[in-house]
């Protein structure tokens, strides 16, 4: 699928000049397509959005009796770090059992598994960064600050994955009504909302519309997933406004010292989020296209970083918005050529070729996992053994780890796996497995 043809206008705006950043789109059979001049079209924004880092490692004991005394004295505030944190108990879906939440530092930690013991090794820390922790300090900074929380929290604590959402701000465009129906990707799914609700933004595979604007989504929570949607309508929402009408501010610079944003437009935004999961993927099957060398580091946030602009384009090559069926719309092309995420560490690598790394399908599958567990039920069923021992013993498994990471790789928590087995074992007690 092709770009169309791009043109920019003089300064007396009296004649049009080819130029591969212009702003005015035409098709070369039937002329103007879209004048984003006229509209005052502009990026008002590039971003790291959100950052969500696993630590593997087991338990450090001595933290989480502290948490666990905390939690039955009925205290609402745990000091770590130097920091007062809100401390409760996390929902099951998450994955973790405990979580400690600075909104003003910007920072949430989840930890403790819900399905593996402490002193196991496992990915019992994931700690959240929010986009004003992450504007405050350099990659190395924030790798250092996790890197002593995941110190104190963990034994044996090492980075793993990161998942990273990349964002980017425009003002002069807006969706329109068939954009769904013009986006080319994977997901099948589209599911539509009224009005602004939270849940909107922690949705899979949905595409979501206003009342009078509109936020579509697609794709899995799971792996890369694409989210337009109002900005300025959803920082209102949550009380962030004045903080993100500082940063387009900022980024609108012009030399004469005045802003470019215009406090009158809204802002609408793209934003490509990229799972642990595909992350990994990308640090196992990138190569060196001169060395051969296959692999790279992409463990920490300084690590993913330089990285960051693949990650972009891949994104955007993954989620096409067509204007035809041989042409892409023309913000999807701005989107693609004109887009550079401005970090010191980061560089588009013309040495690398990346790629994911998929398992082949002659390794270990989901489908050995359902027959590992779907043999074990029934035969526990004809021993007649009470659920929370099978559960126990299922939990205990040296690949019971594995199992859940599978699970929730595809959007279906711990939570929902037990009770998923725990239907399935009644079902076999019921039709007489232990008579």
């Amino acid at each position: 699928m092709q770009s169309l043809e791009r043109y920019e206008l003089s300064e007396d705006r009296a004649e049009t000049i080819a130029s591969d950043k212009g702003l005015l789109f035409v098709h070369p059979r039937y002329g103007k397509v879209q004048d984003l001049y006229q509209d005052n079209f502009q990026i008002v924004g590039t971003y790291v959005d959100t950052l969500r880092q696993l630590f593997k490692g087991a338990m450090d004991l001595d933290f989480l009796t502290d948490i666990e005394d905390s939690m039955s004295f009925g205290e609402k505030t745990f000091r770590f770090l130097g920091h007062n944190w809100i401390l409760g108990k996390s929902g099951k879906a998450s994955g973790y059992q405990y979580r400690l939440q600075n909104n003003q530092l910007g920072v949430i930690i989840f930890c403790k598994m819900f399905h593996s013991k402490a002193e196991s090794i496992g990915s019992h820390l994931k700690i959240e960064c929010s986009p004003w922790f992450l504007d405050n300090r350099s990659p190395k900074k924030v790798d250092q600050f996790l890197t002593n929380i995941a110190k104190k929290v963990l034994r044996c604590a090492e980075p793993h994955y990161p998942a990273i959402h990349l964002a980017v701000d425009v003002q002069g465009w807006k969706p329109d009504n068939e954009l769904s129906e013009r986006m080319t990707c994977k997901s099948r799914r589209i599911a539509q909302f009224n009005g602004i609700d939270k849940a909107e933004f922690n949705v899979s595979e949905v595409s979501c519309i206003y009342d009078r604007s509109q936020s579509f989504k697609f794709g899995s929570a799971g792996a890369v997933q694409m989210a337009i949607y109002n900005k300025t309508i959803q920082a209102k929402t949550i009380d962030k406004f004045d903080y993100m009408e500082h940063k387009w501010e900022q980024s609108t610079q012009l030399k004469n010292g005045c802003s470019g944003y215009d406090p009158e437009s809204d802002v609408f935004r793209f934003e490509v989020r990229f799972h642990h999961s595909v992350i990994q993927q990308f640090a196992l099957g990138t190569c060196n296209k001169e060395t051969g060398e296959i692999g790279v580091k992409m463990n920490t946030y300084s690590e993913v970083i330089k990285h960051i602009q693949a990650l972009w384009l891949y994104g955007l090559k993954s989620f096409k918005l067509k204007y035809n069926s041989n042409y892409l719309d023309p913000i999807w092309t701005i989107l693609l050529d004109d887009i550079v995420f401005k970090y010191p560490e980061s560089a588009y690598k013309e040495n690398l070729h990346y790629k994911r790394y998929y398992k082949k399908a002659t390794s270990f599958s989901g489908k050995n996992y359902q027959l590992y567990i779907g043999n074990l039920l029934s035969a526990c069923a004809r021993k007649g053994l009470k659920f929370k021992k099978v559960l126990k013993e299922l939990q205990e498994s040296i690949i019971w780890t594995d199992i859940a990471d599978h699970y929730e790789k595809n959007n279906t928590t711990e939570h929902q796996l037990i009770e998923r087995l725990r239907n399935s074992y009644q079902e076999r007690i019921l039709m007489g497995y232990s008579i």
